[in-house]
């Protein structure tokens, strides 16, 4: 399973990896999935999340090949979010807490890589529902720190981290008496430009 979603990815491998080190848990989501005329044997798929297919099958130097339109001059400040390298159940990234592949794809596609040192933060998630104040503070962590390293955009994998940081950057500017304007864009948009799709069909 090809997972394009932080969150979705992290619970898919999270539950898979559970219900096979806890074999009692597999049967109490299966009875759960009986209801519903489902059932799920633990260690049958392999989760895992677009980027990771994108490096390690399809390869950089094959993205590379493909660009047309370099997104030269751009400055991106990659933010993956804190769930797609933690824990790292199938040790598919560089490194859990500071994980280079965003960077390397961003670079293939000839964009500006900013180092981030925010990049694996996290974005609030649910906060913004239960506790917006914190959620305003940790955007407003992010979108400050990608404005003072100059970046043009922020680049996330996550669309829960997107929601956050783009659909409530204007109230958490307001919160903090701020006027950051900065882009939050998936990181297939950023490899959909380059690769010479139009901006209009990538949304």
């Amino acid at each position: 399973v090809v997972a394009p979603c932080s969150a979705c990815y992290l619970n898919l491998a999270k539950c898979d990896y559970y219900m096979q080190e806890r074999p009692e848990l597999g049967v109490n989501v299966n009875e759960a999935l009986a209801a519903g005329g489902l059932h799920y044997d633990a260690g049958s798929l392999f989760i895992r999340h677009f980027l990771d297919v994108l490096v390690n099958d399809i390869g950089l130097d094959t993205l590379k090949s493909k660009v047309v339109r370099p997104l030269k001059g751009v400055r991106v400040a990659p933010y993956l979010g804190c769930m797609v390298p933690r824990p790292d159940y199938d040790h598919r990234w560089s490194n859990p807490e500071y994980p280079n592949e965003l960077d390397r794809v961003l670079k293939v596609l000839g964009a500006e890589v900013i180092d981030f040192p925010l990049k694996t933060h996290c974005c609030g998630g649910h906060m913004t529902q239960i506790g917006p104040e914190t959620a305003y503070k940790l955007i407003y962590r992010l979108i400050s720190a990608a404005d003072q390293y100059h970046a043009d955009v922020m680049a996330t994998l996550c669309p829960m981290c997107q929601m956050n940081i783009d659909a409530y950057q204007g109230e958490t500017n307001r919160y903090h008496h701020s006027d950051i304007q900065m882009p939050i864009v998936f990181f297939t948009q950023l490899v959909g430009l380059a690769l010479g799709l139009d901006p209009k069909v990538l949304g």
